[in-house]
C-alpha cells in the first residue's frame, strides 16, 4: 500500500515499444512495473504481478502465441495496448480474452485507471468506508476559507484519517496552489473522461501532497473548464469519494452554485466562515437565510470566526448578536497564518505551534473524531436534495 491510500500494483509490462511504457508508467509511484528474467533455459517473473500490459506490435498474426506465451508466466488480467491506428485490435483483444484494449498513445490517468479497473475485478471486494464530509463555506471572500480548509485537511491526515480535499471553487479555486501541489490533472479532467465515474476512476484523477500525504481533487485550471463539470459529475465524484475516503474536506466558492448545492447535499457538517468586520457579517447573515430556506438543517452548521483578535475587530459578543448564533470555532488572529500562504505551506506543518494551527487542530478533531454527527447516506426521504427542481 503507497502512502497515499493508492494499492500498488505490480504491473508485468511487454511486447513491442514495452521500454517506452514502462518508463512512463516507473514514474507513478503506485505502480511498480515487472520483468520477465531468463537463466538462457527458463523464462520467470521475480515476483507475481496484479495485472500484464502488452503492447502489440502493427500486426496481430502473433497475438495468440505471444498471449500464450504470457498466460504461462501469469494468469493475471491482460491488458493490451497498441500505437498508432487500432487496426482491429479490439477484435483481436476480445478474441484472446483481454481484460481492456488501449489505443496509445492516452494520458498517463487513462493507463493507471485500465490498470486498476483490470486488477480490482479480481481482487476481494473491499469494505467501503464511509467518509465524514465537511464543507467550507463563506459568501464573502477574502474570509481565510480557503486556508482554513487546507489546513482543516491537512490536520485530518495528520490525526490517521485517509482525506480527500475536493476543490468546488470551480472557477478561482486555489487549494493546489495553497500546498503548493502542481495539477497533473483536475476535477474538470475528471468529468470531462470517458465512462462512470467510480472510486478506481477518482483515485486515477487525484494528486497527492508529499509532505502531509492528503490527497487533493484540484479545481479546473480555468474559469471557462467549470462549464465542463456538470450536476451528474458532482454527484458521483463526492458519492465516490465518500466511499474511498475516511475524511472529506470541500472548498466551495462563495455563491450559491450547482457546485455548491452538490456539496450540501452530502455535507455532515458545514462551516460557515466569517471575518469580525461589517460586511462579512452582512453576507453571512444572508448565507445563513439562504442556507435555511434551501432546508439545509441548522443543527449542522457550525460557524467560524476567523481573526478573531484583530485590530479594530468587533467582539464575540456583537459577532453573535449580528448573526443571531452562536459561534462555535474561533480562529486566532496570527503573523503565521499570510507568511504560511505566501510559503505554499499549510500552518499546521510550517508553524505546528502557532495559535492557528493549534485552533485548527482542535477544530479537526472536534468535527471528525469528537462529535458524532448524522451520516450524508441518510435515508432520501429525511434529506432533500438541494438540487432537485433547481436549474
Amino acid at each position: 500500500m503507497h502512502r497515499n491510500g493508492h494499492p500498488q500494483l505490480k504491473v508485468l509490462v511487454t511486447g513491442s515499444g514495452a521500454e517506452q511504457l514502462a518508463t512512463t508508467l516507473a514514474h507513478e509511484a503506485t505502480i511498480a512495473t515487472v520483468k520477465p528474467v531468463s537463466d538462457g533455459n527458463e523464462t520467470t517473473l521475480p515476483s507475481p504481478v496484479d495485472v500484464a500490459l502488452h503492447v502489440v506490435p502493427s500486426s496481430h498474426d502473433e497475438l495468440a502465441h505471444e498471449v500464450a506465451s504470457l498466460r504461462a508466466l501469469s494468469k493475471a488480467p491482460l491488458i493490451l495496448a497498441a500505437y498508432g491506428e487500432p487496426n482491429g485490435i479490439v477484435e483481436s483483444g476480445l478474441q484472446v480474452g483481454a481484460a481492456d484494449v488501449l489505443v496509445l498513445p492516452q494520458p498517463v490517468e487513462t493507463v493507471l485507471f485500465a490498470l486498476r479497473k483490470a486488477a480490482l475485478a479480481t481482487a476481494p471486494e473491499p469494505a467501503m468506508a464511509t467518509a465524514k464530509v465537511v464543507t467550507v463555506f463563506s459568501p464573502k471572500g477574502g474570509s481565510g476559507k480557503t486556508a482554513l480548509a487546507t489546513n482543516l485537511a491537512v490536520a485530518a491526515q495528520g490525526a490517521g484519517l485517509r482525506t480527500l480535499l475536493v476543490d468546488l471553487d470551480l472557477q478561482f479555486g486555489d487549494s493546489a496552489l495553497t500546498l503548493a501541489v502542481p495539477p497533473r490533472a483536475t476535477i474538470a479532467d475528471l468529468a470531462g473522461s470517458s465512462g462512470d465515474i467510480d472510486i478506481e476512476k477518482l483515485k486515477a484523477f487525484v494528486c497527492t501532497d508529499p509532505r502531509s500525504s492528503l490527497t487533493l481533487l484540484p479545481a479546473p485550471k480555468r474559469p471557462e473548464e467549470a462549464q465542463i463539470v456538470g450536476q451528474k459529475e458532482l454527484a458521483s465524484t463526492l458519492g465516490a469519494a465518500r466511499s474511498a475516503f475516511s475524511a472529506v474536506v470541500i472548498d466551495t466558492g462563495p455563491l450559491f452554485d450547482a457546485a455548491m448545492l452538490a456539496a450540501l447535499d452530502r455535507t455532515d457538517t458545514l462551516l460557515v466562515v466569517c471575518n469580525p468586520e461589517v460586511t462579512s457579517l452582512k453576507n453571512v447573515r444572508i448565507g445563513l437565510e439562504t442556507i435555511d430556506r434551501l432546508g439545509f438543517p441548522r443543527d449542522r452548521v457550525s460557524i467560524v470566526a476567523n481573526r478573531i483578535g484583530a485590530p479594530g475587530a468587533v467582539t464575540r459578543a456583537e459577532i453573535e448578536e449580528a448573526l443571531e448564533s452562536e459561534i462555535a470555532f474561533e480562529l486566532p488572529d496570527d503573523a503565521a497564518v499570510p507568511e504560511a500562504i505566501n510559503r505554499a505551506t499549510p500552518v499546521v506543518l510550517g508553524e505546528p505551534s502557532s495559535r492557528f494551527a493549534r485552533s485548527v487542530s482542535g477544530l479537526a478533531r472536534s468535527v471528525f473524531v469528537e462529535a458524532p454527527t448524522e451520516t450524508a447516506s441518510a435515508p432520501k426521504s429525511a434529506r432533500r436534495s438541494l438540487l432537485r427542481g433547481r436549474r
